[in-house]
């Protein structure tokens, strides 16, 4: 059965409580990346940050295991629908997205409510025992339509995933991390210069495939926001009229649950 809300609500705040104690390079970690976001700010003000990140990481990690775990349902407000009933429809295409909200969740949903295969791309895990445990967990979840796909160094990845495009599935990368060895490009974020994987419009760029940007992030209990953006192209826009600009009215929203079909 589904974890009670009270006892869920003692795991999300020991979590982070813990981590801050004891777990400290994920603390020092989590306060140098928001006195980068924040300057200025005071120490103390980001601590309260730190925690909160810590906190958010604990009820959307929780959320995800129970519906790994007990096909939980979670009620999902989608905003610009359209774009991800495209997604959907698409004869291969590449979902983009980033290290924000429950993108494992969002994927598992989203395969299970059109009925679409998933190529998913992971950085490596350290522990055997945890890559094995995400990867049975995914599939017991989505009935196969998740497969995880881990970035490591040579050549066999980009040929996987050109294949599965070809095939018509939808591979699923995180665009703001680019991990050692992998394919990258310097940009600024919050002044700072950083660097970010290029290897999702690579792939646009070899199979001729939509990026679709889209976002998951969590509103309260068992509630989570889809932000489907308009795709794109990781080249000239007068090459490819028929790609939707950028610019355009706001997105609808449209309330659903993508765990009932």
């Amino acid at each position: 059965p589904a974890l009670p809300a009270y006892r869920a609500v003692v795991l999300w705040y020991s979590w982070p409580i813990s981590c801050c104690c004891f777990a400290a390079p994920a603390r020092r970690g989590t306060l140098r990346i928001l006195e980068g976001v924040f300057p200025g700010s005071h120490r103390l003000t980001n601590c309260g940050r730190a925690w909160l990140t810590l906190f958010q990481f604990a009820w959307t990690s929780s959320d995800a295991a129970e519906h790994k775990l007990v096909k939980t349902e979670f009620r999902y407000t989608v905003e610009g629908a359209e774009n991800l009933d495209a997604l959907a429809a698409a004869k291969g295409a590449i979902l983009l997205t980033a290290h924000m909200g429950n993108y494992d969740l969002g994927a598992a949903l989203f395969a299970d409510r059109y009925a679409r295969e998933i190529r998913m791309v992971r950085a490596p895990e350290a522990d055997a025992q945890t890559a094995r445990h995400v990867d049975e967990s995914l599939a017991r979840a989505t009935a196969g339509a998740v497969k995880v796909a881990y970035n490591t160094a040579g050549m066999a990845l980009p040929f996987e995933l050109l294949n599965a495009l070809r095939a018509g599935e939808i591979v699923s990368i995180l665009g703001d991390r680019a991990i050692a060895g992998s394919s990258q490009r310097e940009t600024r974020l919050f002044g700072a210069v950083v660097r970010l994987p290029d290897g999702p419009f690579i792939l646009a760029l070899a199979q001729k495939a939509r990026v679709y940007p889209v976002l998951t992030l969590r509103e309260g209990f068992h509630h989570d926001t889809n932000v489907p953006g308009q795709p794109f192209y990781d080249r000239p826009a007068d090459t490819h009229p028929q790609t939707p600009a950028l610019e355009g009215p706001p997105p609808r929203a449209t309330h659903t649950s993508l765990a009932t079909p």
